[in-house]
């Protein structure tokens, strides 16, 4: 019993501490950078503690190891360019300060990297969704990439529903085609040339590196460039309270196939 309010406790620090992450990203495109440094600092002294009241050292060893272990999967997906630094560090803080919840099936570490990628797809898939439909420029880009090829377009999902009669899957096979083109101008529409006087820290250059400007860099561009282009992404940090919750509540994944 004593234990579960150990993580419980951790569990509930964690989630506040990168909801704030995720808020702040959402709002700056940017992950504040004292948070990693706060869940990693505080998750090895609590995690410390812990073990002395208990006298029961695993606590600490166990916030060690997968700590060590999300952190160096955090920073070769950075590596790989699959997300930014600041997502690489909380992933790592994360492991320090909550470094186990009950989970069905799969050991905790490997639990929260599968349902991270579940959720970060389900929310990937709505953030690009709602970019556009706010987002006045993607939406008449939109309308007119489809309208120059709107036969074919929907003489391909008329004949998707009619093979659906047969196989239900042919009727989401047929909205392919609109899935693809709005994908595509959503990643257009959030590339933007702007004037390097307008720039701010965490502004990513289309084809820079993911983990944006620093000040020191923007005041070189300054003195070479006139204009450069931003590249927008998902604002991705909000994924990993939402991971917490899901696990937490219920499971996980195979959690929620068990109810």
């Amino acid at each position: 019993m004593i234990e579960m309010s150990f993580i419980f406790f951790s569990f509930i620090l964690c989630f506040l501490i990168t909801l704030y992450a995720g808020l702040y990203d959402l709002k700056t495109s940017d992950v504040y950078e004292e948070v990693p440094a706060i869940l990693i600092s505080f998750g090895l002294f609590y995690w410390f503690i812990v073990s002395l009241m208990s006298g029961n050292f695993a606590f600490f060893l166990n916030s060690i190891l997968v700590g060590s272990f999300f952190l160096a999967l955090g920073l070769l997906l950075y590596q790989i360019k699959v997300w930014g630094d600041g997502d690489a560090w909380v992933l790592g803080g994360i492991g320090f300060l909550t470094p186990f919840l009950p989970t069905p099936f799969l050991l905790y570490p490997i639990s929260f990297v599968f349902n991270v990628l579940i959720v970060g797809g389900v929310y990937s898939m709505i953030y690009i969704i709602g970019y556009g439909i706010i987002n006045e420029n993607i939406r008449t880009a939109f309308v007119s990439e489809i309208k120059k090829h709107l036969l074919i377009y929907f003489g391909f999902i008329f004949a998707c529903v009619l093979v659906s009669y047969y196989l239900p899957f042919f009727f989401m096979v047929g909205l392919f085609p609109f899935i693809y083109v709005y994908t595509k101008v959503v990643e257009k529409g959030m590339k933007r040339k702007i004037k390097v006087s307008e720039l701010k820290e965490g502004d990513v250059l289309v084809g820079g590196e993911i983990c944006g400007l620093k000040k020191e860099e923007i005041e070189k561009l300054k003195k070479t460039k006139k204009y450069v282009e931003v590249q927008e992404g998902v604002r991705f940090t909000m994924v990993f309270p939402l991971t917490l919750l899901f696990l937490y509540y219920f499971g996980g994944f195979f959690g929620l196939l068990l109810l």
